[in-house]
């Protein structure tokens, strides 16, 4: 008799610390929950008036994805009066427009001349491949400010622009 009641105490033990231990490492794991901040969501936007800068544009930010995954990339196509709207007003970290445009004298930013070579690019996975007209090489400007997200700029106009800023 008395081992069955040494048992049943143990086994009540036994029960007891389980449900103890279980609470214990639920609050610690709360705990640990809070202490670890997300890491903040960057917003990087280019804006483009140029269908030619399609393909590059879009190599850069897949490139922008794969090493920085907390950046979310937005591309914007539109008339360049839009694009040079958006960039003015601060929506935008990047505009292309093109070369002709006096643009960057009216926002006070920074901008380089490039070519780019029309290419075709595709659409929802390869279901509809979009082909550019003309086959001719185009100027465009691209135009920047430095601001809180600078490294982004930096990176994409150097890959862009295929030469340190």
């Amino acid at each position: 008799m008395e081992d069955i009641i040494l048992l049943g105490s143990f086994a009540a033990i036994a029960v007891f610390g389980y449900f103890l231990m279980t609470k214990v490492d639920h609050f610690l794991d709360t705990i640990q929950q809070e202490d670890r901040e997300p890491e903040p969501i960057i917003c990087f936007h280019i804006a483009t008036s140029c269908f030619s800068a399609i393909p590059a544009v879009s190599n850069i930010v897949e490139d922008i994805h794969h090493r920085y995954p907390n950046v979310h990339c937005k591309l914007s196509v539109g008339y360049e009066q839009e694009v040079i709207q958006s960039f003015a007003c601060g929506e935008a970290d990047v505009a292309i427009i093109s070369a002709d445009s006096d643009a960057e004298s009216q926002t006070l930013a920074q901008w380089k001349r490039i070519a780019l070579n029309p290419k075709p690019f595709c659409l929802d996975n390869g279901i509809i491949k979009v082909n550019t007209v003309g086959k001719e090489a185009k100027y465009q400007k691209v135009l920047w400010k430095r601001r809180e997200n600078e490294f982004l700029v930096i990176y994409f106009i150097h890959r862009l622009c295929g030469r340190q800023i």
